[in-house]
Order: structure tokens, then sequence, then C-alpha cells
């Protein structure tokens, strides 16, 4: 099979419970560039009727975060702080230095920020207005070689991975969910 020649992430993009909070925390918080704020009276592609307003802020590599203020649809608790593993953002700062100028910037907002070394980078956290979960991440000086071991063993460690805990995902959630298509 011949691999598809995908470049890079151009956006990843989220709902939003306000896009004037949301452009304080990314534009004015953190610094990126709002790059377009676009509003619509229909769905894109289609001739259904809905008012959303779509955003985007632009990253120092030229790739955006995206998000949808769509008040018509939101469900009111949808803005909860959602859980790292279910979705988070992982953004890359070049050295450590500039991680502690942001840990110093989010100091005066109280949304549980916190820092991990995870050794092939260290990471600070933190949840944006919409409670997404955002880490910053800056490299570790032997990032690459570590990256490069992983990469090594990467397909035995999900064998083995898939090994123990095939029994109890069949049990949760199927056989036939679990097949490869």
């Amino acid at each position: 099979m011949q691999n598809v020649p995908i470049k890079n992430v151009h956006h990843v993009a989220f709902r939003c419970r306000d896009a004037e909070q949301t452009r304080w925390f990314y534009e004015d918080v953190l610094g990126l560039k709002l790059a377009a704020a676009m509003s619509f009276d229909h769905l894109s592609g289609t001739e259904k009727k809905i008012e959303y307003m779509h955003i985007f802020f632009e990253m120092l590599d030229g790739n955006y975060i995206a998000f949808f203020d769509d008040p018509h649809n939101a469900p009111k608790d949808f803005f909860k702080d959602m859980n790292g593993f279910d979705s988070h953002v992982a953004v890359e700062v070049e050295t450590m230095d500039d991680l502690k100028k942001i840990e110093s910037k989010l100091a005066n907002i109280d949304w549980g920020s916190f820092v991990i070394d995870h050794d092939f980078v260290t990471s600070l956290y933190i949840f944006d207005p919409n409670g997404i979960q955002l880490e910053f991440t800056c490299r570790a000086e032997d990032h690459d070689l570590i990256m490069k071991e992983d990469a090594a063993k990467a397909h035995e460690e999900i064998k083995h991975w898939t090994n123990r805990t095939r029994e109890m995902k069949v049990k949760k959630f199927g056989e036939e969910s679990l097949s490869s298509k």
C-alpha cells in the first residue's frame, strides 16, 4: 500500500463557548495571531440554515488551532474540563525559558496548571476557557534519540499491549468493533 502524502496539520478545530472569550485567551494571553473570524448563516457545503462563527489562531509554524462558536446547538453542559486522555492539544515551544514564560503568564489565571517531566519532553498543562486541555511542550536534549529508540520497538509494544488488553476490550466493546477495516 502506498503511503498517503500527509504534509502536516493545517488546523485542529474545537467547539468554543464564546468567540470573544476564546479570542482573549488565545490572542491576548497566549499571544497567537488571530488569523480569521468567519461568520456563516448556513452549514458550509449545504443549504442548511445555521448561524455560527469559525475562528482561527496561527502558530509560528503557520499551522492553526480553530474554534466553532455555535450557540444554537451547543449542549449547555458541554464546556467542562475534558479528560486529557479523551482530548487534548499539545503545542511545542522552543526552550524551557519559553515554557517558563507561558507558566508565568498563566500564573494569574487559576485554571489548574501543572508541569510534568516526561523525559522526552517537559510539559505544562492547563485548561482553556472551553475545557480543552492544552499541553505546552519543550523537547528534552535527547528527544530525537528517545523517539528513535521507541520507534524501533513500537510495533512490538503495541502487540504486547494488545495481547494483555484484548480480552477486556472484547467484553467491553465487542469483537467486531476491534477489527481492522
